[in-house]
């Protein structure tokens, strides 16, 4: 993702967030935003068809597999988003 198209995205997410904190903002607000997203900017009929639900599965996924990667580092073969070392992690 290029640096010009992560500003967008943050412009667009805070706007999101301000125009209804309660939504955006809450503890659900993951798969809420990322439903809005999807329906905003690519709004065809397969991508309208899908519920909120379905996008919070999304995000579970993403953090278990950040989990699982952290835990077995031998199958994680990110470079450009790899988690940096921290302190505790090199504890365990």
């Amino acid at each position: 993702m290029d640096t010009f198209f992560k500003k967008q995205l943050d412009v667009w997410t805070l706007e999101k967030i301000k125009s209804n904190p309660q939504k955006f903002g809450g503890d659900n607000s993951n798969a809420l935003i990322m439903h809005e997203y999807a329906n905003e900017f690519h709004a065809d009929s397969h991508v309208m068809q899908l519920e909120p639900r379905f996008y919070s599965v999304l995000s579970t996924v993403s953090r278990i597999k950040n989990k699982l990667l952290r835990n077995h580092p031998q199958f994680d073969c990110r470079k450009k988003y790899k988690p940096k070392k921290r302190k505790t992690d090199e504890v365990h």
